[in-house]
């Protein structure tokens, strides 16, 4: 689905890296956590907040540092949208078989807010996968169907601007 959105004629949606600025912040978070522990609690005896201070920092720093190298080192790329500069957000609506009739009348229809309040299933029989943006309300969207144990899209790209 991402490959056919990026080969749309107005080449709006680009793969794009997430920025880094967040999992660094938390792990810039961690370090200064740790230095508060280590050098204004030094002289001060309280044990919980020193092993509160020690447990947030350290996870801190590990969380937000496995994130960061992944964001440098990773190929992985997420649609963007360029006119209102943001990502896309991904969202999967799941259905059961027997709801495929009225999933596909909305779909049609390009009515996702109905179509979001149709009672979802964890068993994902039929699909539908949107993504949006939250500054203007682009919404780009296809219906997927489990054939013989495959994945295999029952519908075209729908846009809505």
């Amino acid at each position: 689905m991402c490959e056919a959105m990026y080969a749309l004629p107005e080449g709006n949606i680009i793969p794009h890296k997430k920025p880094a600025t967040i999992p660094l912040l938390i792990f810039i978070a961690g370090v200064v956590l740790l230095a508060v522990n280590g050098w204004l609690l030094s002289g001060i005896d309280v044990p919980d907040l020193k092993s509160a201070l020690v447990l947030f920092g350290a996870t801190f720093i590990m969380v937000g540092g496995a994130i960061t190298c992944a964001r440098f080192a990773g190929r992985s790329t997420s649609p963007y949208f360029k006119n209102d500069s943001c990502f896309l957000l991904r969202e999967e609506l799941k259905f059961r078989k027997d709801q495929k009739q009225s999933v596909m009348e909305l779909f049609g229809e390009g009515n996702f807010i109905n179509l979001r309040q149709i009672s979802s299933d964890g068993v994902s029989s039929v699909m539908v996968v949107v993504y949006s943006s939250t500054k203007s309300g682009f919404t780009i969207a296809q219906a997927f169907e489990y054939i013989d144990l495959e994945l295999q899209p029952i519908s075209e790209l729908k846009i809505i601007e």
